[in-house]
């Protein structure tokens, strides 16, 4: 079943199955994974080195994550001939744009670096919430999805706001900044009213589905959960150790990507639509596939750090480690924003079929 489908009168088994791939694996990997940010919050609480912490998350599933979405763009045959113009923009603009802020004002490049991340860790969650929506069978009215969406897309704003107008927010030693004229407290108190309405009327409307029978567990678990981690883990460290408290957001974020991604290949893989012996080969539901997609993956975020010595070694420009670490990071991280913005936008529309943008697979199970 392809994106064409979706918009189909709902057969009984959508709506007795509701689950992108089954209630254990979607507990497990999409919403229990949230378990992981208390952990990575415990070493912050306790001490541990920034360049720890730091380094831990980006290595074990923080570049994985980043490369495993390049197997399913830059590495697909079909995807490469169907959307030429969307990679020739992320693979021109992107490194361009980072070279150029990295040289030219780092700390504008690390503030447009934060928020583009907050938003994508939110915007993975409302592509999940669609997919929900669509797999229980259920039309839901256009302004019941909207208030979903929207309690989504605001809940870690509402106390970073406040942090970001007070000059509290740090990555590293470098202050992460907002345009001059929100920098006053209408700024947050105008957040915290649009995302304090929305969160109660997502709470009045829960309730009345409940009440009627026809409550969407998975979506309603997912966007509970997004809301309780991200609205708290602001306000978990101050200063430069906040950045440590937002890395427990990126490892659940991560956890919950590879788990999405390896589903989207095996459905693909299924179904002959991996043109690409190689990935093909990694890919499916076997422990040994699965390993050998993390491990490759894991290889290529090696290779991004080898391409981090090499810059700060030969040093082409007069520049710091952090701003050399960056400029090779944020070029590929950007890029994987990039794709994905694409993806999860593109993939929750009425016919997307899953031949031309993968990111359709999910929701078909």
């Amino acid at each position: 079943m392809d994106g064409a489908a979706l918009t189909a009168a709902p057969s009984p088994a959508a709506q007795r199955n509701p689950w992108i791939n089954g209630a254990r694996w979607d507990i497990g990997w999409l919403i229990g994974s949230a378990l992981i940010v208390p952990v990575v919050l415990f070493f912050v609480w306790n001490g541990t080195g920034a360049d720890w912490i730091n380094l831990g998350v980006t290595a074990i599933v923080g570049g994985p994550h980043l490369f495993s979405t390049y197997t399913a763009s830059y590495m697909d045959p079909r995807f490469r001939r169907g959307h030429r113009g969307v990679l020739l923009a992320a693979t021109l603009l992107v490194p361009a744009f980072v070279i150029y802020w990295t040289l030219t004002d780092f700390q504008i490049l690390l503030s447009v670096f934060i928020f583009a991340a907050s938003f994508h860790v939110l915007h993975q969650n409302a592509y999940l919430t669609g997919i929900y929506n669509k797999k229980s069978g259920r039309k839901e009215p256009t302004w019941s999805r909207l208030v979903d969406y929207g309690v989504l897309l605001l809940c870690i704003y509402p106390i970073a706001s406040y942090k970001l107008v007070h000059s509290d927010f740090y990555l590293g030693s470098v202050e992460i900044i907002l345009p001059s004229f929100m920098k006053v407290p209408a700024t947050y108190w105008t957040i915290w009213l649009a995302f304090g309405s929305l969160f109660a009327i997502w709470l009045w409307k829960t309730a009345g589905e409940y009440r009627r029978q026809v409550l969407n567990l998975p979506k309603t678990v997912l966007i509970a959960v997004t809301c309780l981690v991200c609205f708290f883990v602001p306000m978990a460290a101050t200063g430069e150790r906040l950045e440590l408290a937002f890395q427990s957001v990126n490892a659940w974020h991560s956890i919950q990507y590879l788990g999405l991604i390896w589903y989207i290949q095996k459905v693909r893989k299924e179904r002959g639509e991996i043109e690409t012996p190689f990935i093909a080969k990694m890919s499916g539901g076997t422990p040994g596939a699965m390993l050998r997609y993390y491990g490759f993956c894991f290889l290529l975020t090696l290779a991004l750090g080898g391409v981090v010595a090499v810059c700060w070694f030969t040093k082409p420009f007069a520049l710091e480690f952090q701003q050399y670490y960056y400029m090779c990071v944020l070029s590929c991280l950007l890029i994987h924003y990039f794709l994905d913005g694409f993806f999860f936008t593109v993939g929750n529309r009425a016919g997307a079929a899953r031949r031309s943008v993968p990111f359709a697979a999910p929701t078909a199970a």
